[in-house]
C-alpha cells in the first residue's frame, strides 16, 4: 500500500504545528494501524499557505499523482489542513472517491465509511471555514484601521515610493511610504507628455515605444503599466478637490479623515482599492474602496493630478461617443493566444481608422510574436461571410460547432450496458453462495479476489451508464443549442443595420465562444 500524508502551515497563525511535526504523526499513525503493510509513505507540504484556496503546489501534485494511481490512503493531522473551505473540500473529497483513495485525518479520528463519519467530516470543516473567516474578518478590521490612521498596509509600494518603519506616539511601529524622487520625477514626466499631447493610453504607449523608453526590466511599457502610474491615489495631496473626486466616484470616505481635515499637506491613502485572490490583484469597483489620509508627503500637484483624471474620463466619453465598436471586441485572439486589442487613428475627413493589434508584440516585440495588425474592418466582413453562410444554409453551422453531435443509439448502448450489469451481479451472487458453503476451503482466496475484480468491473460498467446518460443528455442540448444558435444568428443577419454598434458586439460575443486570427485564416468556434 502507498500512503501519502498532506501538510499545511497556516499563513495567519504561527499556533500550527509544523508540518514536520504533522508529517511526523501521520507516519507514527500510518506505523500503528497499519503494521507490515506500508510499501511507501510520501510526503506533500505546503508551508506558508492559506486554506482558502488549493493553488497550493504540493497540493495540486497530490492531486496529480492521485489522478495516476499512485496512492491508497491519503493522511491529514486535521481536517483542515486540507481545507477550510466546505465547497473545496467537497470537491477534493469526491475526487479522493472517484480515484478509491481512503481518507483519515487524525485529529478528529473520523470514519469516513459510516454515513455520521461523513457527515461528522463536513461538519468539522464548516467550522474550520467559520473560523478562517472570523480571522480574516479580523485582520480586515486591523487593516481599515490602520489605514483610516494613514498608515500604509499594502505590500510593495508602488514606482516612485519605497517603504519606510516609522515608531508612533504609542510606541508601536507601523509602515508609511516615502518619495523615491528619481522614480516620482519619472511618473511626472509621463504626466506632462499624456497632458501636452492629449494622448489616449494607445498612443502614450506608441509614443514610449517610438522613444524606446523602457521599464526596470528592459521591456516596452504596456497600457495597463502606463494607466497604473497615472492612475496612483498615493502622489495626490489631500485636497479639497481630491476629495470630492473621490466622493463624486461613490468611494468610502473615512469618516476619521473629514473633508475639513484635507487641506493638502498629506497624500491620499485608499484601502480595498484591489483585491487579492490566487495571488492575482483585480481592481474592485470605486464603491470598495475606503479614502482617507495618509502619513505621506505627495509628490503632484493638485491641478495636475486631476487633469489626468479628467483626461482619462474625456478619453473614455469620447471613443464611446465617436468610435464604432468592431464586432470582435473581447474576443478576438491572436494566434499566440493573447486577446487582439484594438488601436484608432483619425483621418484628415474626420473618419476613424480601427486595427487589431497583439499587444505581446507591442510589449515584448516580434521575437515573442510576428503578428501584423489587421484593420477591424476587414475582420468583420469575415465575421460576416461566416453568419450569412449560417443564415442561409443552417446545416453550416455544425462546421463551426467545438461539439459535433455524433449519430449514436445510446438507448442501445444503455439497455446492453445494464445487461453486463445483471450478469455481474448474478456472477457474484453465485460466488457469495459458494463461498458460504464450503468458507473454510483453499479456494476461498481465490473466489474471495475474483469477486473483487468483479466488483471492480460493476462500477465501472455503471459508470459507464452514467456516461452515457450525460453524453444523450449533452446531445439533446447541444441539439436546442444549435436551433437557438440558428435563429439568433439569422436575426442579427437580418436586422443588422437596425443594430447599435455595441448590440452588434454583444449579440458576436454570445453567439461566438472562440476566435482566432493567424495573420491569413479567421477560425471560429460556435
Amino acid at each position: 500500500m502507498v500512503f501519502a500524508s498532506y501538510t499545511r502551515k497556516s499563513i495567519y497563525s504561527d499556533k500550527s504545528d509544523s508540518t514536520k511535526n504533522q508529517a511526523k504523526m501521520c507516519r507514527d499513525y500510518v506505523d500503528f494501524h497499519y503494521p507490515g503493510r506500508v510499501d511507501s509513505f510520501l510526503v506533500y507540504e505546503d508551508e506558508g499557505l492559506t486554506g482558502s484556496n488549493t493553488k497550493r503546489p504540493d497540493l495540486q501534485r497530490l492531486m496529480k499523482d492521485i489522478k495516476s494511481g499512485l496512492i491508497d490512503f491519503l493522511i491529514v493531522y486535521q481536517l483542515d489542513r486540507l481545507s477550510r473551505d466546505i465547497k473545496d473540500f467537497s470537491n477534493i473529497y469526491a475526487f479522493l472517491e472517484e480515484h478509491h483513495v481512503q481518507f483519515i485525518s487524525i485529529a478528529e479520528n473520523i470514519d469516513t465509511n459510516t454515513p455520521i463519519g461523513k457527515a461528522m467530516m463536513y461538519v468539522s470543516v464548516i467550522f474550520a471555514q467559520m473560523e478562517r473567516e472570523t480571522i480574516a474578518n479580523r485582520v480586515n478590521d486591523n487593516m481599515i484601521g490602520l489605514a483610516d490612521e494613514g498608515w500604509w498596509v499594502g505590500g510593495n509600494p508602488p514606482y516612485g515610493w519605497r517603504r519606510t518603519r516609522i515608531t508612533s506616539s504609542d510606541g508601536k511601529n507601523h509602515v508609511t511610504i516615502v518619495v523615491e524622487e528619481e522614480e516620482a520625477e519619472f511618473v511626472r514626466s509621463i504626466g506632462r507628455i499624456f497632458l501636452q499631447n492629449n494622448f489616449s493610453l494607445q498612443q502614450l504607449e506608441r509614443y514610449f515605444k517610438k522613444h524606446n523608453i523602457l521599464t526596470k526590466n528592459g521591456k516596452f511599457f504596456s497600457t495597463n503599466q502606463l494607466h497604473k502610474l497615472l492612475t496612483m491615489p498615493y502622489c495626490a495631496p489631500a485636497t479639497h478637490a481630491v476629495y470630492d473626486y473621490y466622493s463624486n466616484m461613490g468611494c468610502i470616505m473615512s469618516s476619521r479623515c473629514p473633508r475639513e481635515l484635507w487641506d493638502g499637506t498629506h497624500g491620499v491613502m485608499i484601502y480595498g482599492r484591489t483585491t487579492e485572490r490566487n495571488k492575482k490583484h483585480t481592481l474592485q469597483p470605486p464603491d470598495k474602496w475606503r479614502v482617507c489620509i495618509g502619513r505621506h508627503k505627495p509628490f503632484m500637484d493638485e491641478s495636475t493630478w486631476l487633469s489626468i483624471q479628467n483626461q482619462f474620463t474625456h478619453n473614455v466619453f469620447d471613443k464611446k461617443m465617436k468610435h464604432p465598436i468592431p464586432l470582435l471586441k473581447g474576443v478576438l485572439r491572436c494566434k499566440c493566444g493573447r486577446l487582439m486589442m484594438l488601436a484608432r487613428k483619425s483621418k484628415v475627413d474626420g473618419s476613424v481608422s480601427t486595427w487589431y493589434y497583439c499587444p505581446k508584440r507591442m510589449q515584448q516585440g516580434t521575437d515573442y510574436c510576428d503578428m501584423s495588425q489587421i484593420k477591424a474592418n476587414i475582420i468583420d466582413d469575415k465575421v460576416i461571410d461566416i453568419f450569412n453562410k449560417i443564415s442561409n444554409d443552417p446545416d453550416a453551422i455544425r462546421e463551426y460547432l467545438l461539439v459535433s453531435v455524433q449519430d449514436k443509439d445510446f438507448n442501445a448502448e444503455i439497455k446492453d450496458a445494464n445487461k453486463t450489469i445483471i450478469k455481474i451481479q448474478n456472477k457474484i451472487q453465485n460466488l457469495t453462495n459458494v463461498l458460504a458453503d464450503t468458507p473454510d476451503t483453499s479456494a476461498a482466496k481465490y473466489i474471495l479476489n475474483t469477486i473483487d475484480g468483479l466488483d471492480k468491473k460493476l462500477k465501472l460498467t455503471e459508470r459507464h451508464i452514467a456516461e452515457l446518460q450525460s453524453m444523450e443528455h449533452i446531445a439533446t442540448e447541444t441539439e436546442q443549442n444549435i436551433c437557438e444558435k440558428q435563429i439568433k444568428i439569422a436575426n442579427f443577419i437580418r436586422n443588422f443595420e437596425n443594430f447599435t454598434y455595441e448590440e452588434r458586439n454583444a449579440i458576436a460575443r454570445s453567439c461566438i465562444k472562440e476566435c482566432v486570427w493567424d495573420g491569413n485564416t479567421l477560425s471560429v468556434i460556435l
